[in-house]
């Protein structure tokens, strides 16, 4: 299966890609059974990163929040905390059933500290290529994105909104899938690179702090994520190992 393959192929990837960029990181893989589903979370801590998480979630048997039919289901996530306050946090939500070719749904978003618009821009411009491929709306590939990563008490949304929101994608659409998160991962590669080793302030690593405590104040006030996976039987320390921060402040 073409999405099987991809991840497969796409967590051995960033492994190696993340340890490469990280300059000294240490990396460990747990494998978690949970009644009928398994997590695995490859965590990589050290060098440039403060944590960067690389999930992989199979459901067998999973009875969905809408309809009463139990599917199999699959959960491909990154969630990426640098160390540096230059570089983004890197998210990358993929999921999808496993019951056919499709429908896949792809969330791929840079959520800044201190912002860097030529990073961000330059971001943008590589995924406009891809929307430009396959013949997407440039802006409507990435609509929704400051909304869905936002609350109300906010002074502004987590997201950049320079990645892209693709829901629903058909089979015949998975080359997209995978074009737009590849290209995506590659730029987000080049951010750390080119980051890694700036200098920053006090001020710098207190906007750092700041923007994980969103993330978190996010997942676990407004995202039905971590209910649906406590429901679905995820282990607490397997949700806390794939998603929470490092470290924030409140």
């Amino acid at each position: 299966m073409r999405i099987v393959e991809f991840v497969e192929e796409m967590k051995e990837r960033a492994v190696n890609e993340l340890l490469k960029v990280s300059c000294g990181a240490v990396y460990t893989r747990e494998i978690t059974p949970f009644g009928n589903h398994q997590a695995e979370v490859r965590t990589i801590r050290g060098g440039a990163f403060e944590k960067a998480a690389i999930t992989h979630l199979t459901f067998k048997g999973l009875k969905p929040p809408i309809g009463d039919k139990p599917v199999d289901y699959m959960v491909y996530q990154m969630e990426i905390f640098p160390e540096n306050p230059f570089c983004p946090m890197g998210h990358f939500n993929t999921e999808w059933s496993l019951e056919g070719p499709g429908p896949y749904h792809m969330n791929l978003d840079l959520f800044p500290a201190v912002k860097v618009a030529a990073d961000l821009e330059k971001m943008r411009q590589l995924m406009d290529g891809v929307a430009d491929q396959f013949s997407r709306d440039r802006d409507k590939m990435r609509e929704g994105l400051d909304e869905h990563y936002g609350m109300e008490h906010w002074d502004v949304p987590l997201a950049a909104k320079v990645g892209c929101k693709l829901l629903n994608l058909t089979g015949a659409e998975i080359e997209l899938f995978i074009k737009a998160y590849q290209t995506f991962f590659e730029g987000y590669l080049n951010i750390i690179a080119n980051r890694k080793s700036a200098p920053y302030t006090e001020e710098d690593r207190k906007l750092k702090l700041r923007r994980n405590s969103k993330w978190l104040e996010y997942i676990t006030i407004k995202d039905k994520a971590v209910r649906l996976g406590l429901d679905a039987g995820i282990p607490p320390q397997v949700l806390i190992a794939l998603s929470f921060p490092p470290s924030a402040e409140f």
